[in-house]
């Protein structure tokens, strides 16, 4: 049985930060501590929704609006780097976590999630193109059947 898509991303997306808490914790134990915050997992729970919310409105979004698949990537994308920034700017400002700590973790946790969530858009709109490309052939043999 074909699990529905959203719910297969929602298992990927899940593994991959369950794989990321895992990598983290095994380079704590071998690695200085110096290198990794404390809020570690908090920081993993905001790149998790956040790339969780941004599939989910590049998902569903197209099909209830007229809006084009490429306006809603971008809006997704730089609502995502304005919260990301958002984040970064309130940590340094108000001094919460020694800055080196805070920036290579939330550096590497960026980078990870970055190509998560490019690898899963990438095949996101490939499926995209191929269903537009079904609706248009078949608008095409409709009106061929018409005349």
């Amino acid at each position: 049985m074909k699990q529905h898509p959203i719910l297969s991303y929602f298992s990927y997306l899940s593994i991959f930060a369950i794989c990321v808490c895992f990598l983290t914790l095994f380079s704590a134990l071998a690695l200085n501590k110096d290198f990794f915050s404390e809020n570690l997992p908090y920081y993993v729970v905001m790149f998790y929704a956040l790339t969780a919310l941004s599939y989910s409105a590049l998902y569903f979004l197209p099909k209830k609006t007229k809006m084009n698949f490429v306006h809603i990537f971008l809006i997704t994308k730089v609502a995502k780097f304005v919260i990301y920034l958002g984040v970064l700017a309130v940590v340094f400002l108000f001094n919460i976590e020694t800055q080196a700590k805070f920036a290579i973790t939330y550096f590497v946790l960026f980078l990870f999630f970055l190509v998560f969530d490019t690898v899963t858009t990438n095949k996101l709109s490939r499926r995209q193109a191929e269903e537009d490309k079904q609706s248009k052939n078949q608008s095409n043999e409709n009106q061929t059947k018409d005349e």
